[in-house]
């Protein structure tokens, strides 16, 4: 990677993290690019080379969380619901408790879940727009969503393990 596209890299990372420090004191829409590059220390300029908006950065703190998913995600698996994948889902979101929760807490969790639900739909497969089992991954994308969240605001108590066979002992209840 070439010294440009690293010192690009390197802005985006610190204004994405000035943009997570305001999380817990303000409404994202509300902070303005003149705090956030103060908070950043990073030039106007550098901001407006990588993005166009605050609502930008944010994206970008998505993108990279998908990215980071998709790096360490086990590669044979059985079908999008095995064990195996759930047990790295818990473990994954459990580990990035703090990111989910102040994206959660500024009010775009539907983001977080679009992500999730795209990941469903990546993992299970080609399957047709017109076929009704589509409906099966919005139904788990929701269900697991709405888990996991659950789970992290109360403190990630249990261990992803538990976690696992808990969703799972629900899901083979629903058939």
């Amino acid at each position: 990677m070439d010294k440009r596209k690293i010192a690009n890299k390197q802005v985006k990372d610190k204004l994405f993290q000035a943009l997570i420090e305001f999380a817990n004191k303000k409404d994202w829409s509300k902070v303005s690019v003149t705090e956030l590059i103060e908070k950043a220390g990073v030039a106007r300029a550098s901001f407006y080379r990588n993005f166009k908006s605050v609502e930008e950065i944010v994206d970008y703190g998505v993108q990279k969380m998908v990215e980071a998913y998709h790096q360490n995600k086990p590669e044979n698996y059985e079908g999008a619901h095995s064990k195996e994948l759930l047990l790295y889902k818990f473990t994954f979101y459990g580990e990035h408790a703090q990111l989910i929760l102040t994206f959660h807490h500024a009010k775009i969790a539907h983001s977080l879940l679009d992500v999730i639900t795209d990941c469903e739909i990546e993992e299970a497969g080609d399957m047709s727009f017109k076929s009704i089992q589509r409906y099966e991954l919005y139904y788990f994308s929701g269900a697991f969503y709405n888990m996991m969240l659950n789970w992290l605001e109360n403190g990630v108590k249990e261990t992803p393990q538990q976690m696992t066979e808990e969703f799972l002992r629900i899901m083979n209840k629903e058939k």
